[in-house]
């Protein structure tokens, strides 16, 4: 109902565990971390307990996913309100085994015959049970006698059981006991924090196409975490119904008067409980933000992130790859001619008549056109550079990369880029597109002084120092890289090392010391700041050796 008007190419908040939107918070990378320790260590039994909502289902998929590959074989029961004979006839089938005998013995045997065979083959089997807060005792006790399933050195099947806090309470049952002192890794899922629930729900509405047709307020994030309390069902439910609102209002911003009305109606509250209610809420949001000032005032060096690093708290940036010395300029830049000094002026009245937010948008829309991607048609807030951009970049597949250089070592590395002026508005700086270049004039956008193309000399005196490569990672080359790491993209950078002449090693995946090297030497050979770990710029740079990709350029538009 409402995706059309927000932008979204689908609902973004749905009940239905979709992996396209897996965001995995801290609690659940720790929960799969154990998952994965427990299986590949052999330990037999691994349990994983959660609130209902909390993202079992999720971390359980990840995990079958994971579990893809010749080394592993899986199944999942998700239904596991059955007896004994039931069970076992349900794991075989799963395995791809005879389900048809009548009797436990008969469908132990074909089991075991099954683990013996994979055992030999190096492959780990792997059985998860959801929802196992609903087995019977007997059950479980039938999963006790599958564990013990064994060689002299190993176990022949690990199992996961996955469930709700009863299973704890189910488990510590005396007559369960010899099967609870056999769970050797356990993990306790928890909520989101509030940070965490801003990420969540911004991670959605991008995989749901998101291109800045609706925004939530602050105050409406805090809402949607108290009332909630970091609970991803919850959250889903409550954002739904929070843009069900707005788009009956015709609003695009969720404001946490939204967020209310959107509670109430999920609660069905009558006027004076609601009225508490809100009260409450209130007072509770009023707390919050009184202990947020507090912490900012007496504890600053909480909010600041460490060199290099990106804090908790701030929003996503664009790829660092700044310059810690000033670069040497390719063409020095010599004093301008009166002439040019009067042309920089009008230049500045011009910028500054512009509307900024408008001249900003366009100046990134005209970017995104030369990668022929869709341009942003609706956006509900101010266009923030780069923070903004970082995410409705992301959002056509493409990457914002932040690089301090010079006018002319920027046109080098060949890719459209806004240029960040000296010129400041009411919000920041003004930037520009340059999209194109032929001699010495660059082609800009918006238009200054009615000319869409300026001489580059006079562009110089305009520019702040940092600009903003747009670029398109295709093969999806990781730009932190260290030397023993093994991934197939990294096949890819090392072909185009090959391309840019530096490297004659082999196209294996692997990114060995003579990689670091070939990247060092690319590095320097094109004055690009020295990163070991490869880094975005070198990556964006390295694609311009690839004849064979129709990429966006400066100097064959």
């Amino acid at each position: 109902m409402y995706t059309k008007y927000f932008g979204f190419n689908e609902k973004p908040f749905t009940l239905t565990p979709n992996p396209r939107f897996i965001y995995l918070s801290k609690n659940h990378k720790e929960s799969f971390a154990h998952l994965l320790y427990g299986i590949n260590n052999h330990y037999g039994f691994i349990e994983l307990i959660g609130e209902v909502g909390t993202g079992k289902t999720t971390v359980l998929r990840t995990l079958l996913s994971q579990l893809g590959d010749e080394h592993y074989r899986s199944a999942l029961i998700f239904n596991p309100c059955l007896d004994g004979v039931e069970l076992l006839r349900s794991i075989n089938q799963e395995f791809g085994l005879n389900s048809n005998g009548k009797y436990t013995n008969e469908l132990l045997a074909e089991l075991n015959r099954f683990l013996l065979s994979e055992n030999s083959r190096g492959t780990t089997v792997v059985l998860v049970i959801d929802e196992a807060q609903n087995l019977r005792p007997d059950v479980l006790e039938q999963l006790r006698l599958i564990s013990n399933l064994e060689t002299e050195n190993d176990k022949l099947i690990q199992i996961v059981l996955a469930g709700q806090p009863e299973l704890e309470e189910l488990l510590a049952r005396p007559e369960l006991r010899q099967l609870n002192q056999r769970i050797a890794v356990r993990y306790r899922l928890r909520s989101m924090s509030m940070d965490e629930t801003r990420s969540y729900i911004r991670r959605r509405m991008e995989v749901a196409g998101e291109t800045g047709g609706v925004s939530f307020s602050l105050f409406a994030i805090r809402w949607i975490y108290l009332y909630t309390r970091g609970v991803p069902r919850m959250i889903n439910i409550l954002c739904d119904r929070a843009l069900l609102v707005a788009y009956g209002d015709e609003k695009r911003r969720i404001s946490s008067g939204i967020v209310t009305r959107a509670i109430r109606e999920i609660l069905n509250v009558p006027q004076r409980r609601y009225l508490k209610f809100v009260f409450s809420a209130i007072v509770a949001i009023v707390l919050l933000t009184i202990v947020s000032m507090f912490s900012v005032r007496w504890f600053p060096w909480q909010t600041e992130a460490r060199p290099g690093e990106l804090s908790a708290h701030t929003k996503p940036a664009a790829d660092s790859s700044l310059h810690t010395n000033a670069l040497k300029s390719s063409s020095p830049l010599q004093p301008a001619s009166p002439q040019e000094t009067n042309g920089i002026a009008a230049m500045e009245k011009q910028l500054l008549a512009l509307e900024q937010n408008s001249a900003n948008l366009q100046a990134f829309n005209d970017i995104l056109s030369r990668w022929n991607v869709p341009v942003v048609k609706v956006l509900g807030s101010r266009l923030v550079i780069p923070e903004t951009a970082v995410v409705l970049a992301r959002n056509r597949h493409l990457r914002v990369t932040e690089i301090r250089a010079t006018l002319r070592e920027a046109i080098n590395i060949d890719i459209p880029f806004l240029l960040e002026t000296r010129v400041a508005g009411n919000h920041g700086k003004y930037y520009l597109a340059v999209t194109s270049i032929s001699v010495e004039t660059a082609n800009i956008s918006p238009a200054l002084s009615d000319r869409n193309t300026v001489p580059i000399r006079e562009l110089e005196s305009l520019a702040s120092g940092t600009c903003y490569l747009v670029w398109n990672n295709l093969y999806q080359i990781p730009d932190n890289i260290s030397v023993g790491d093994i991934k197939y993209e990294i096949r890819s950078l090392q072909k185009l090392l090959k391309l840019a002449g530096v490297y004659n090693g082999p196209i294996d995946g692997v990114f060995s010391q003579a990689g670091l090297e070939a990247v060092r030497a690319f590095q320097k050979k094109n004055r690009i700041p020295a990163n070991d770990t490869v880094g975005a710029q070198t990556v964006a740079y390295l694609y311009g050796y690839d004849k064979t990709v129709r990429s966006a350029n400066l100097k064959n538009n």
